[in-house]
């Protein structure tokens, strides 16, 4: 039997995922340096991670207001407290 090669690596199991915390650095840092529109890219980067995390619910609708986006800041308010609104009222209906 004729031997067997090496496997090719897989270069995307090769790259580290990056940490969340990596992204709430970021995050910071834009914030910081009022980079705005960039602190909003890296809250939708978070949010596809970790969906509910409220402090960057709270960080991108800051940001939007504070990068003039003011519609996109309502609609997020909207989105987040009807989803906030329907979280608690099935906590409520499980608590009973």
């Amino acid at each position: 039997m004729a031997p067997k090669g090496k496997e090719k690596p897989n270069p995307s199991a090769s790259q580290p995922a990056i940490a969340i915390e990596d992204f709430f650095i970021a995050l910071n840092r834009h914030i910081d340096n009022s980079e705005f529109d960039q602190a909003i890219k890296v809250t939708y980067q978070v949010l596809a991670i970790a969906p509910g995390d409220e402090d960057v619910i709270r960080c991108k609708i800051v940001a939007l207001g504070k990068d003039d986006k003011i519609d996109e800041a309502l609609l997020a308010i909207n989105e987040y407290s009807r989803k906030f609104l329907n979280d608690f009222s099935l906590f409520n209906v499980n608590k009973a």
